[in-house]
């Protein structure tokens, strides 16, 4: 759906709504309040999260009476970005000044300065450019959320390696400032998804050494054999992960979730052909490095007996 529309109480009082016929409306779960004195004309369980976000963020504005830009997790949804697990239950505005910080049942106002290209207009609305707006993450928000959001800042083009240097400089005196700096110091655009992050930060907590990402594998005649989120060429292991699409009862979404699988399985024996040991992981397994510290040792020592063929290359890193 489009980005929803609050409606003000003032607009629907012209439109010849009452104030009980927004009360009304709000009790038999038509309508729902965003905040004081704005609705949207739809359930609030038909709206995803960030749907939601969307919509207080425009409520919000239409409320603040003085200059604000929309920052934070606020702002990374502005530019489309990941928030995964980062709370959406409060817009964050960011305001010129030195002092007046606060904290709301429904807004978080940050006090800091904002130079003219800090800022950028999405739909309307003034946020904070991607490359600060990530920088503010990294610096406010755990390490693996904000690897998340920064990885697809820099896979989709949204800000550069540069850019998010500029902006940690800029930043070199506020809180959070060395965190920032651990942050991009990890970041890798060549990861596709959030998936793919989080398996390099739980890579790294298990203390595993740095993969090589999005690897390509070439058979010794060089043609093209996969394309591996994670290689370990000392190792001989080709980690991956898998969305593992849901279970569906629509016959043709089950038939494309077996052909994936068989696909998979094809893929998996030609790395074996070669000398390469293939693990994979669910989103779930993700929340145990040592686990997946035990199944790449195993991989590994599993891989230390065969002969690999062919070659592999590596992607360039996105700058």
């Amino acid at each position: 759906m489009g980005t929803p529309q609050p409606i003000s109480r003032r607009d629907a009082l012209a439109a010849g709504l009452s104030d009980s016929d927004l009360r009304r409306l709000c009790r038999h779960g038509l309508w729902h309040r965003v905040r004081t004195g704005h609705y949207l004309d739809a359930p609030a369980e038909m709206l995803s999260a960030v749907d939601r976000h969307r919509a207080l963020i425009r409520a919000t504005i239409a409320a603040t009476a003085d200059v604000a830009v929309v920052s934070h997790v606020s702002a990374l949804i502005g530019h489309d970005l990941p928030t995964w697990r980062i709370r959406l239950d409060r817009v964050h505005l960011t305001r010129t000044r030195r002092n007046g910080a606060r904290i709301g049942r429904l807004l978080v106002v940050h006090a800091g300065q904002l130079a003219a290209d800090d800022v950028v207009a999405v739909e309307g609305i003034r946020y904070t450019t991607a490359a600060r707006t990530i920088v503010d993450i990294a610096r406010t928000e755990e390490f693996e959320q904000a690897v998340a959001a920064g990885d697809a800042a820099l896979h989709r083009g949204a800000t550069s390696a540069a850019q998010l240097r500029e902006q940690l400089h800029r930043a070199r005196a506020r809180p959070g400032y060395k965190q920032a700096a651990q942050v991009l110091t990890f970041l890798d655009g060549r990861s596709s998804g959030v998936g793919e992050s989080r398996l390099r930060v739980a890579m790294a907590a298990a203390r595993l050494p740095a993969p090589e990402v999005k690897a390509r594998i070439l058979s010794p005649d060089n043609s093209f054999v996969a394309r591996v989120d994670c290689l370990f060429p000392e190792l001989g292991v080709a980690a991956d992960f898998d969305p593992s699409p849901e279970t569906s009862h629509d016959p043709d979404r089950t038939e494309a979730a077996g052909r994936a699988a068989f696909a998979t399985e094809l893929r998996e024996d030609r790395l074996r052909a070669l000398g390469w040991i293939p693990v994979r992981w669910t989103w779930d397994e993700l929340d145990d490095p040592e686990e997946i510290e035990r199944r790449i040792t195993a991989a590994a020592e599993a891989a230390a007996s065969l002969t690999r063929r062919g070659r592999w290359v590596p992607a360039p890193r996105l700058r």
